[in-house]
């Protein structure tokens, strides 16, 4: 089920007047190795090039990378929503962001790929849970319709499966698959295809309630028109 209308605030999507636990929000009760990892490389790199930082402005470094990333994918989804309108391969793109257009126009052209949707924001009602997904696509080979979630970092984690098996789960019979595409600055792609895992996603939900329950009450009393 789906609605374009949405409003996202506090980790929740309020939609048709009724709360839903955002997808990105539950999956962060799940630990990360490599970003506890790589926080504190970037603390060190930071001490490492200037020792006489004080002790916040190194804490912040990894911060201020993780910012820039975010613009980074900000940038690219634009890029793939001009795709989308126009089918044109935007010439005067900035020589930062060159190698990852780059890579996504290769995987469109080499795997023949209409593009539905864009940032779909999706609901599961029954469940109690929404979320937007990068990319609905349609492989015209074959006809089959693929959830994607477009990445731009380092690689592709565990995690990206529980997202997108929620999204699929919440669109229920539209849906084919489900897919990983991370486009990399040196113009290259890796897309990795995935299997469902919507119960290790409702697991981290159910461990997400037991943690949150003063959050899990509001949205029952919001729900009950109470709030």
């Amino acid at each position: 089920m789906t609605n374009k209308i949405d409003q996202r605030r506090g980790g929740l999507y309020f939609i048709d007047k009724r709360p839903y636990v955002s997808v990105t929000n539950i999956l962060k009760i799940l630990d990360k190795p490599a970003l506890t990892y790589w926080y504190g490389r970037e603390v060190y790199r930071a001490f490492a090039f200037d020792p006489t930082l004080d002790e916040k402005t190194a804490l912040a470094a990894p911060y201020q990378k993780r910012d820039k990333a975010a613009d980074r994918g900000s940038t690219v989804h634009s890029i793939i929503e001009s795709y989308k309108h126009t089918k044109e391969h935007i010439k005067t793109i900035p020589d930062s962001f060159k190698g990852y257009a780059q890579a996504f126009y290769d995987w469109i052209d080499e795997n023949d790929i209409e593009i539905v949707e864009n940032e779909r924001t999706v609901v599961n009602k029954g469940k109690g849970y929404a979320g937007t997904l990068d990319l609905l696509v349609k492989f015209k080979k074959t006809g089959k319709i693929f959830i994607i979630d477009i990445k731009t970092g380092k690689d592709i984690y565990d995690e990206a499966t529980l997202q997108l098996s929620a999204y699929w789960d919440a669109l229920e019979a539209e849906v084919d698959g489900i897919a990983v595409l991370l486009l990399k600055e040196d113009g290259t792609f890796k897309y990795q295809q995935c299997s469902n895992e919507i119960n290790a996603f409702l697991a981290c939900f159910e461990i997400w309630k037991w943690k949150n329950p003063d959050i899990v009450e509001m949205i029952e009393r919001y729900k009950g028109g109470e709030a």
